[in-house]
């Protein structure tokens, strides 16, 4: 009898014990994604601030050309490195609330070009002046939701803070759309990143 009740206790001793360490090793993970958040965000930063200094500079081709080139090659490469990290450098196990995230950003890109589509059905062209704003809500509304899947409040406090930079927007002109995009970018993507990389490094102590 003895016996038994001592087995039950290590039983259940083990199972907290397992429960304790998926617990800190899908926070780890959720606080390793940061990275992706800081790459995402510095690039959006500068290639926003370039894109305000040619707006509101008066530039030869050549500098303009120079801009959009790095414009692009910044996309590739953090596309590229974004499928490696999620593909081959991640875990192969895969949690509810991962999927449940990707989804939800994947949707978001969707809906995106869908905007484009419906708004230059609309009105016969792309307005960079409205599409700015709407995306602004879509991606505000994902760092919402993934603040939310994961029970980790910066993310939704970040969408928030990405939403009334949105209004902001639908009041000024493209050129300080620029402006305040990068802004928001650096405070709802690079900070919160940085917070959760560092936050990361305690995790993998504990």
């Amino acid at each position: 009898m003895k016996s038994s009740t001592l087995n039950q206790e290590m039983s259940d001793s083990e199972l907290l014990k397992t429960l304790k360490t998926a617990v800190t090793t899908s926070k780890r993970s959720l606080y390793q994604d940061g990275i992706l958040l800081i790459l995402w965000g510095a690039s959006f930063t500068i290639g926003f601030l370039l894109n305000y200094y040619k707006s509101a500079h008066l530039l030869v081709w050549w500098e303009r050309n120079i801009i959009d080139t790095l414009n692009i090659l910044a996309g590739i490469g953090l596309i590229g490195f974004t499928a490696y990290y999620l593909f081959f450098r991640k875990p192969k196990y895969r949690t509810y609330t991962a999927i449940s995230t990707r989804f939800v950003w994947l949707g978001i890109i969707i809906a995106h070009n869908l905007n484009v589509i419906v708004t230059k059905s609309y009105l016969q062209e792309v307005s960079f002046a409205l599409l700015h704003p709407l995306q602004m809500v879509l991606i505000g509304f994902a760092l919402f939701v993934t603040g939310g899947i994961y029970r980790y409040s910066l993310l939704s406090i970040s969408g928030a803070a990405m939403w009334i930079a949105a209004v902001w927007c639908a009041h000024v002109e493209l050129t300080d759309q620029y402006l305040i995009r990068a802004i928001a970018n650096f405070i709802c993507f690079v900070i919160p990143g940085i917070l959760m990389y560092v936050q990361s490094k305690k995790t993998v102590h504990v």
